[in-house]
């Protein structure tokens, strides 16, 4: 999925810096809410960020990282344009790139698998999705836009 948000500019960025420990993950919903009075970002952007940044950390810190606490994830937060929120997730984890991963679709007459329905929500949830290799790591650049728009494959 390319950026729905073009011209990303790096002016008015915010960070968080979080360990590899899954615990750590409860410092995202009060850095958006922070981020949602500064920056005035919906209650549907807040919620789709906050779901979409907590399977995404999960996911690093339990299959990326598979135990490493010392290992760090960057959260960087841009916003380009009004109506449009960046959140940006570097770590140091293997190379994973899940825009390659396939688009899972769960079959009503079968149990729910565990595993790969998150990539789904991810992708339901954002309005963009941008993967970039990194020499030493990944980062997903995950766009949500204010209006409601169709989602870019």
């Amino acid at each position: 999925m390319s950026s729905a948000c073009v011209n990303i500019a790096d002016d008015k960025e915010e960070q968080l810096s979080l360990q590899g420990d899954i615990s750590q993950i409860a410092q995202v919903p009060s850095w958006i809410e922070r981020l949602s009075a500064t920056y005035r970002i919906p209650e549907r952007v807040q919620f789709a960020s906050n779901l979409c940044l907590e399977e995404i950390l999960s996911n690093i810190i339990l299959h990326g990282y598979g135990g490493v606490t010392k290992a760090e994830i960057l959260l960087r937060f841009i916003n380009p344009r009004p109506g449009c929120f960046v959140f940006i997730v570097e770590d140091s984890a293997p190379h994973f790139n899940p825009l390659e991963q396939p688009f899972p679709v769960p079959n009503r007459n079968e149990d729910t698998r565990v595993g790969g329905l998150g990539i789904r929500l991810v992708r339901e949830f954002s309005n963009a999705l941008d993967y970039e290799r990194l020499p030493t790591g990944n980062r997903l650049k995950i766009s949500f836009l204010s209006e409601v728009v169709p989602h870019e494959f």
